[in-house]
């Protein structure tokens, strides 16, 4: 039964299923990651490739959620780098 369910998960991920989207809630860490997580929704995406300024997209593969590539506009009036957020489980 479990092998199942990785499996499932596998084929949900190679269909686009793992995308962070505006609208999802997320664990987000204030003070550039240093504060405790607090859940916020996600309300603005940017594919920035680590520059200041990226192209505004409605969603993105979580797999490209890391470091500096992708920043966030959060409903709380911060916005935040990829590194600083995170999947709820």
């Amino acid at each position: 039964m479990m092998e199942d369910l990785k499996k499932l998960k596998r084929d949900l991920e190679d269909l686009g299923i793992n995308l962070l989207k505006i609208g999802d809630e997320v664990l987000w860490r204030g003070t550039f990651g240093m504060e405790s997580p607090k859940k916020v929704k996600v309300i603005g995406i940017e594919i920035t490739r680590g520059g200041k300024y990226g192209d505004e997209v409605d969603a993105v593969d979580w797999k490209e959620v890391y470091g500096r590539n992708v920043t966030v506009d959060l409903d709380n009036n911060h916005w935040a780098y990829a590194e600083q957020i995170s999947k709820l489980r």
